[in-house]
């Protein structure tokens, strides 16, 4: 079993997309949060779509970008984008300190090993070169208490992290990425958490307009990601799955229940004294 996200249809696809736009407007058109000028090598795990590499490509022109997936989703021709298809929890084979920027983002529900996948991309990455990973907890938080009594929302989200669980992957893992960033040996490491809306709820109109592309994407996301999981490996009923689902899209819709989620950006750097460790 892999996170549903890794063999989208065609509304799966157009959420990744949406998530994509998402993160945009969370950090004010920002493609990274990484201190980085003008990478000319980007490695993007993940990519699905592809969105995010082709658009890392417009903004470095002369930027070579590489995206991977398991699933051949990506458009076929983009110029100086390859799309690879590849396993992350494998071994890679691209050259060793290569990269100035590995991108990961939303694969907590598909990788097994992260220390694995963590030690490639310190080998991939230049001397001097950087690693970020995005994901976000499977939980839903508020500041006003309208999420505290027991609800639909809580139940999916904490039966998501069940069925996971039982197949070896840890949501939790969001929230300790750091000392896992540093087994390898990255440094100048940063860690930053983004609370995003789920709805049209905030009365800030940024946060207001980022709500309402969660909701968007959540509205088929719930279905997508939780049928599968709730029949096929908790061995829920169709009929219980199904009444959870649509009890989730209403509460997410309703401007009474002021949801949001916790996102989580890390990102940290190679040694430059690496270069000279790796010739002695």
């Amino acid at each position: 079993w892999r996170w549903k996200a890794c063999n989208p249809d065609w509304n799966g696809e157009k959420r990744l997309d949406i998530i994509h736009h998402i993160y945009l407007l969370v950090l004010d058109d920002k493609l990274t949060l990484t201190p980085i000028d003008n990478p000319q090598r980007i490695l993007d795990i993940g990519t699905g779509t592809g969105i995010w590499a082709i658009d890392a490509a417009e903004r470095y022109p002369s930027a070579q970008v590489i995206g991977t997936d398991l699933s051949a989703i990506q458009p076929s021709w983009v110029p100086n984008v390859d799309f690879h298809i590849d396993d992350a929890e494998l071994d890679w084979t691209y050259e060793k300190d290569s990269f100035d920027l590995v991108h990961i983002r939303h694969l907590s529900g598909g990788i097994k090993d992260w220390s694995h996948v963590l030690k490639q991309a310190y080998d991939v990455c230049k001397p001097g070169g950087w690693v970020e990973v995005i994901d976000y907890e499977m939980s839903i938080y508020s500041d006003d208490g309208t999420t505290d009594k027991p609800m639909a929302l809580h139940r999916y989200y904490d039966l998501v992290y069940q069925a996971a669980v039982k197949n070896g992957r840890d949501f939790s893992l969001v929230t300790k990425m750091m000392p896992m960033l540093e087994e390898p040996g990255f440094v100048n490491g940063s860690h930053q958490i983004f609370k995003v809306p789920l709805g049209t709820w905030p009365a800030d109109k940024k946060q207001k307009e980022i709500g309402a592309y969660v909701l968007l994407s959540a509205e088929s996301g719930f279905e997508a990601f939780g049928i599968d999981l709730f029949t096929n490996v908790l061995e829920m009923s169709p009929d219980e799955s199904t009444t959870l689902i649509k009890d989730c899209i209403q509460l997410a819709r309703s401007r009474n229940i002021h949801s949001y989620s916790l996102h989580h950006f890390y990102y940290a750097q190679k040694p430059l004294e690496s270069a000279v460790a790796g010739r002695t």
